[in-house]
């Protein structure tokens, strides 16, 4: 049965670490929607977000890090203009992709050389993934194809009990998840407008292209 524990409690955030160690996966609120995660280390707890979600096994997964630091141990030949732009947009609802190192698994980016990264705005989120040890992949708490729900109780009931743990905590500001920028092109192109609108992010990355019609 699922567990629904308030994630301003210690001893709920501390099951919810010892969970991610152990490979299996935890759902919590973001700074934009609800998400299903799982630490990189553990290929089982990536395994089970796919099986919960009913997910195409050919749909990468976005990788939470807490910092800078992270950011250039999973990812590579990110220019300094365009840390330049991170550091204006981070902590925020932007995901990058960029060219992953080898320390990111290819089950989490689906055999890709690429991985959407971001830093999120959000203390919880945040730190899980210092507790953890290891950076998040994450996705959106619902099944592949239905509606996001807004609050624990309503994803824990879409979700079944395929899912040991729900932080609850409360209702999420944003019904829409983080805008995706693919930064391994030059200029940078916007690929999903998400909680960032372009005119958002043209104020941090002055050549952005827009979506492709």
């Amino acid at each position: 049965m699922t567990e629904i524990l308030p994630a301003d409690k210690e001893v709920a955030r501390k099951k919810a670490v010892d969970l991610l160690k152990n490979g299996e996966v935890v759902v919590f609120s973001t700074d934009t929607i609800y998400g299903i995660g799982a630490s990189i280390s553990q290929e089982s707890g990536i395994k089970k977000i796919f099986e919960v979600k009913s997910r195409s096994p050919d749909k990468p997964l976005i990788i939470y890090v807490a910092n800078f630091e992270q950011l250039q141990q999973v990812t590579k030949e990110i220019s300094e203009s365009t840390l330049q732009s991170l550091q204006k947009i981070w902590p925020g609802a932007m995901s990058g992709i960029f060219l992953k190192t080898e320390i990111v698994p290819s089950f989490v980016t689906s055999g890709k050389n690429t991985v959407a990264v971001r830093i999120p705005n959000h203390q919880l989120c945040l730190e899980l993934v210092r507790q953890v040890g290891h950076p998040l992949a994450v996705t959106s708490a619902n099944v592949s194809g239905m509606e996001t729900q807004k609050t624990a109780p309503k994803v824990a009931e879409q979700l079944g009990e395929r899912v040991p743990l729900v932080l609850d905590g409360g209702p999420n500001p944003e019904q829409q998840p983080s805008t995706l920028v693919d930064f391994t092109c030059s200029p940078s192109q916007l690929l999903r407008e998400g909680a960032w609108s372009f005119s958002k992010l043209r104020q941090a990355i002055p050549d952005l292209q827009p979506i492709r019609g």
